[in-house]
C-alpha cells in the first residue's frame, strides 16, 4: 500500500515530530507584566501608561498582576524563574539598584538572573519642609541642622527605601545630625510633614505635588541629575553636591536568556512610547521624566545604581536584612 508524501508530513504534524514551516511572531497571546508592589502606589499607573501603548500597538491584552512583599523580592523572584518567552515581564524599580545593598542575601543574582530590557521613567525626589521651619533654601536648611545638631528630623517611606537612603546620603554630603523617621508608605511619610510632625521629608514628587501646590510644605530641592522642567527655580541637589543623584525609577525586565530580537522589539516600542508628546506630558503631571533607551543602557545604569548604593549603604553603616 502507498502512503503519500503529504499524508506522512500531516501525521508527523499531529504528533509533533515536525514543527510549523511558519512560527507565529510574537506577540501572539496575553502578557503578563509583574509589579512587585501592592496596587495603588505610583509604579501601577505609570506602568499602565506603557502597557496600554504596548497594547494597542502589538494588538494584544498585557495584564499587570501584582506580586507584593519582601522588599519587591518575591515579585522579582517570580520574574526571574519565568520562561524566558516574553509572555512574563518584570517591572524592576529603584530596588534592584539598592536590595544588593540591603540584604545579607537575595533569592536571585540581579545582574545575571534578568534580561534588562528599557527603562520607563525617573521618579524625581525632592526634599520639602514644613512652612514653620525658618528656611527658604537648601543652604539655609542645612546651617540651621548645624547650629541645631539633633534638632531636626525627617521623615521618608520606610526604612532601606529611596527616601531614606537619599536622606541618609544627604547628611553625610552635609555633615549634619538629623533623625530619620521611617512611615509605612508615601502618603503617611508626606502628611508628617504636612502636619508638622517632622521638619521636612523626602518623598516624590508625585506624592509632594498635591501638598506643594496648596502651599503646606515648601519643596528645596530634587535629588534628580538636572532641574525639573515643570519646576525650573528648584536647584537640583547635584548643584550643590556634584554627582548626588538619588531618585526612584522603573524599566521592564524579563528572565535571563530573554531573546534578542524580543528584546529589541520591547526596548524599540517602549521607546517609542517614552517619546510620544501625550506620554511625555501625563508622565510629567506625576513627576515622572520619560527616558526609554537599549537594554545595555538600562544595564549599566542598574550596574552603576547597584554599586552607588553599595557605598552609600557602607559608608551610613545602616543594617543589612537577612
Amino acid at each position: 500500500m502507498r502512503v503519500t508524501t503529504s499524508f506522512v508530513f500531516a501525521s508527523l504534524l499531529l504528533f509533533g515530530v515536525v514543527a510549523p514551516t511558519h512560527a507565529q511572531p510574537y506577540p501572539n497571546r496575553p502578557i503578563t507584566v509583574v509589579v512587585p508592589y501592592p496596587p495603588g502606589g505610583a509604579t501601577d499607573p505609570i506602568a499602565r501608561i506603557f502597557t496600554v501603548k504596548l497594547a494597542e500597538a502589538w494588538k494584544v491584552p498585557i495584564i499587570i498582576e501584582n506580586r507584593a512583599g519582601g522588599g519587591t523580592t518575591i515579585g522579582m523572584s517570580y520574574g526571574a524563574r519565568a520562561t524566558p518567552d516574553g509572555y512574563t515581564i518584570t517591572v524592576g524599580t529603584t530596588s534592584v539598584g539598592t536590595n544588593p545593598a540591603l540584604y545579607t542575601k537575595l533569592p536571585y543574582d540581579t545582574m545575571k538572573d534578568f534580561t534588562f530590557i528599557s527603562q520607563m521613567g525617573i521618579l524625581q525626589l525632592a526634599l520639602s519642609v514644613h512652612p514653620s521651619l525658618p528656611v527658604k533654601t537648601l543652604d539655609e536648611l542645612i546651617a540651621y541642622a548645624k547650629k541645631n545638631p539633633g534638632k531636626l528630623n525627617y521623615s521618608s517611606f520606610g526604612n532601606g527605601t529611596m527616601g531614606h537612603l537619599a536622606g541618609e546620603y544627604f547628611k553625610a554630603s552635609a555633615g549634619i545630625d538629623v533623625t530619620h523617621v521611617p512611615y509605612k508608605g508615601s502618603a503617611a511619610s508626606t502628611m508628617a510633614v504636612v502636619s508638622g510632625e517632622v521638619s521636612y521629608a523626602i518623598d516624590t514628587l508625585f506624592i509632594q505635588s498635591q501638598h506643594i501646590k496648596a502651599g503646606s510644605i515648601k519643596p528645596l530641592v530634587s535629588f534628580g541629575p538636572k532641574r525639573l522642567e515643570s519646576m525650573p527655580d528648584m536647584p537640583a541637589m547635584t548643584e550643590r553636591y556634584p554627582g548626588f543623584t538619588a531618585f526612584s525609577w522603573l524599566g521592564f525586565m524579563g528572565p535571563a536568556g530573554l531573546p534578542q530580537e524580543i528584546v529589541l522589539k520591547w526596548s524599540t516600542e517602549v521607546s517609542r512610547i517614552a517619546n510620544m508628546p501625550e506620554v511625555k506630558e501625563r508622565l510629567a503631571q506625576l513627576g515622572v521624566d520619560a527616558v526609554g533607551g537599549s537594554s545595555q543602557q538600562f544595564a549599566d545604569f542598574a550596574q552603576a545604581e547597584i554599586t552607588k548604593w553599595i557605598k552609600v549603604v557602607g559608608e551610613a553603616k545602616i543594617p543589612k536584612e537577612n
